[in-house]
């Protein structure tokens, strides 16, 4: 378990002030990176050793606005683990009190086949915690057979969104979601936002993000040619 502090500038958060999420996630990517450092599971062994750590689902309940100026305290531990994949929770807190809670869910990754590995081909294996009673819901269906979204923006693949391990770091994806649902919530409070990792996107390809919007919730999927890239829910309630 590690807990680690930072300072919320401008350059965090959008036109409003207000922290972006890819901009929290990354510290949260930063914060439990250092803590598998701690059990001698470092980001660059790892590669030399042909693996690397893919996250495969992130889900945010919100709570309060994280906004320019605020200092936020980031908890994760490495709670538990089920089947193939990692579960990992953080806790976010900020001088204004519980800013939100999140559930992340990780896979291990051969970087040359880019098949799925097993936990245990980890040299040091973390341990369990077992922290938190319950995950943050998620929901497992995000789109019905005969639902047909609609496309809302395309986005180009350069190399500003590739990360080390080869592919577009997972904190943009936020960034994907936050274009497809521009303007359409401004009056709404950001409560929950779901992101499942279906297919890696790489440099040079592009995605074309489409959406079904409710006056709650919103519903997206990217596809990248043949396949979709990932699939979100993101819901809203009334400003209090």
């Amino acid at each position: 378990m590690l807990i680690k502090k930072y300072s919320v500038n401008e350059n965090h958060c959008d036109k409003d002030g207000k922290i972006k999420l890819s901009a929290l996630q990354l510290f949260m990517q930063e914060c439990a990176g250092e803590d598998f450092d701690s059990y001698g599971i470092t980001g660059s062994e790892m590669r030399k050793n042909g693996m690397a750590f893919v996250l495969t689902r992130v889900a945010f309940d919100i709570y309060n606005e994280i906004c320019a100026g605020d200092v936020v305290e980031v908890l994760t531990a490495h709670d538990h683990i089920e089947g193939i994949s990692l579960v990992r929770e953080f806790v976010i807190t900020s001088q204004k009190g519980y800013c939100c809670r999140a559930t992340t869910i990780w896979i291990l990754l051969n970087l040359g086949t880019r098949r799925i590995m097993r936990p245990t081909a980890l040299e040091h294996y973390p341990p369990t915690l077992n922290l938190f009673k319950e995950q943050v819901e998620y929901e497992k269906r995000v789109f019905t057979k005969d639902e047909s979204p609609e496309p809302v923006c395309d986005i180009l693949i350069d190399s500003s969104y590739i990360d080390e391990n080869g592919h577009v770091n997972n904190t943009y994806y936020q960034d994907f979601v936050a274009k497809a649902v521009e303007g359409r919530y401004c009056d709404r409070f950001l409560s929950h936002i779901q992101i499942s990792y279906l297919h890696e996107i790489f440099e040079g390809e592009s995605i074309t993000v489409s959406g079904i919007f409710e006056d709650d919730v919103a519903r997206l999927r990217a596809e990248n040619g043949d396949k979709y890239s990932f699939e979100a829910v993101v819901k809203f309630r009334s400003k209090q």
